[in-house]
């Protein structure tokens, strides 16, 4: 009996009932949570009661307010509050939820911060995917945009260097051509990184020499820095393979980078590249090779190892300019990774830096070829006809010139957009279209679909090299999937452009 008499006392403390008229005067209350009088009016009693006392006469069910915060002298409560109509009188019930409320509220914060921080963490993340998609589209046009008039000059430049010039004007149209040249070597690095970064990189699997890369690098930087007092050495094991499978494009990059930052920061002394092999795994046909870098330069301090190879990072030293090679070895790390090798760089200040690059390949087996017997030809050169679809003026000039008295016996052709291009196409006879994608009246794909639907076989055969400033993978494989025959980026040599068109034409 006191067991059920102590269960009843809790219960009257958690719930008190108060009755009271459609105007709010208490009729009755169980005072188990608060004192009332039977004189007073409810809404007297807290500021709750007297906001919702305009509802007791329209109520005609009940209503449930959660998580009200009820005082009443010094007593503070958190409370539900039930509102019933019941024969012309209004029942009010009042629950104590004040423990249940303050042992669930850190819980509902919890569970709070960690809606908070998932919506955040989603958020942040799209930002991230909205930034990089915006950093794409820009490099993917200031690539396209610089290109055009980058390869007009470098193109005008090599016409120019095929002209009688004197020893000076030689010497400066060589620095325009070294400092054209780098601008190249940048764009085509800051769309490396990006294409890394988004993982559309792909490596080649391609046959190729690797004395023919090397000793061509060595060439290229003893003609290029032949009046800097740095010697350039390069040393190759005798047991290396001849004849590899692999990337050459991309092992030429990784070592061109390197060599480069050597001599940016070696006044004097010496660079040196040894080759060497070192490991072979006979399962896999692979072998390891090893690229050793060294210079006698400035070095690098030991804090500064662990960021050489962060874009742009660049090295301070006392009195000195900032050092390093930024964009190239950000590239070198990231295509060595690609590769499946691994670099390494040791450095003392004051004596220089080496960097240890291993790489593997596929040994290629060497084949057996016939000679085939080429019978001789009659000495005359049959012209080719080509149109040239392009409407910048200066690009018009530039091929005019770089066709002009060419051995190949090509004659060339231009419209100035692709409504011409087409008249021009449907009325006369080409053996190939040079065709730029960006017109005023109408772009590339339109052109291509013209020729390729196209009921005259003629023209849906016709040969298409199209000639863009964009170099971007998923663009050049649109191209071709629309129809072209080949994709040749700016900028480019008249050695490269005769060389793609003799390709085109030969298929």
């Amino acid at each position: 009996m006191e067991l059920g008499k102590y269960k009843d006392e809790i219960y009257n403390r958690k719930i008190q009932i108060v009755e009271v008229d459609l105007k709010g005067s208490i009729i009755e209350s169980e005072d188990s949570l608060f004192k009332l009088h039977k004189s007073q009016n409810i809404k007297d009693v807290h500021p709750f009661f007297e906001g919702i006392l305009p509802l007791f006469e329209k109520l005609s069910e009940k209503i449930n307010f959660p998580c009200v915060n009820l005082q009443f002298s010094e007593k503070i409560i958190i409370a539900d509050i039930d509102i019933i109509p019941e024969n012309g009188k209004i029942i009010i019930l009042i629950f104590d939820f004040t423990t249940h409320y303050q042992e669930s509220q850190p819980l509902v914060q919890e569970k709070n911060e960690a809606s908070i921080l998932k919506h955040k963490l989603s958020f942040e993340r799209d930002i991230l995917i909205a930034k990089e998609d915006l950093k794409n589209q820009f490099l993917a046009h200031l690539n396209h945009e610089i290109r055009n008039p980058l390869n007009n000059m470098l193109g005008f430049m090599e016409i120019l260097d095929n002209t009688k010039l004197s020893y000076e004007q030689k010497e400066t149209l060589n620095i325009m051509n070294k400092t054209g040249t780098h601008l190249k070597v940048l764009l085509d690095d800051l769309l490396d990184i990006s294409k890394i970064e988004k993982g559309i990189t792909v490596v080649k699997h391609i046959p190729f020499s690797l004395s023919q890369v090397f000793n061509s690098l060595v060439k290229h930087f003893k003609l290029k820095y032949d009046k800097k007092e740095v010697q350039l050495e390069l040393e190759m094991d005798d047991d290396l393979p001849i004849r590899l499978l692999g990337d050459p494009t991309r092992l030429n990059q990784i070592v061109f980078n390197l060599i480069e930052n050597a001599y940016r920061n070696t006044k004097k002394g010496g660079i040196s590249i040894h080759l060497s092999v070192k490991k072979k795994d006979d399962k896999l046909n692979r072998t390891f090779f090893t690229i050793v870098i060294s210079d006698t330069g400035v070095g690098i301090p030991k804090k500064e190892l662990p960021f050489i190879f962060d874009s742009y990072h660049q090295l301070e030293f006392d009195q000195i300019k900032p050092i390093g090679e930024g964009l190239g070895l950000k590239i070198v790390k990231d295509l060595v990774g690609l590769m499946q090798g691994q670099i390494k760089v040791e450095s003392i200040v004051g004596e220089g830096t080496t960097y240890a690059v291993t790489i593997p390949f596929e040994e290629r087996q060497k084949k057996e070829t016939k000679k085939k017997s080429v019978p001789k030809g009659t000495g005359i050169v049959i012209s080719k006809r080509i149109l040239i679809v392009e409407n910048d003026e200066i690009t018009q000039m530039l091929m005019m010139k770089t066709f002009l008295s060419n051995d190949d016996g090509y004659l060339i052709e231009i419209a100035r957009d692709g409504a011409q291009a087409i008249d021009f196409i449907e009325n006369r006879k080409y053996n190939l279209v040079l065709l730029k994608m960006d017109l005023p009246d109408m772009n590339g794909y339109e052109i291509l679909r013209h020729l390729r639907n196209n009921s005259n076989n003629n023209l849906q055969t016709l040969p298409v090299l199209v000639v863009s400033g964009s170099n971007m993978k998923d663009e050049q494989d649109a191209v071709i999937a629309a129809g072209a025959s080949q994709f040749l980026s700016k900028p480019y040599t008249k050695k490269e452009l005769f060389a793609k068109i003799d390709n085109v034409l030969k298929k």
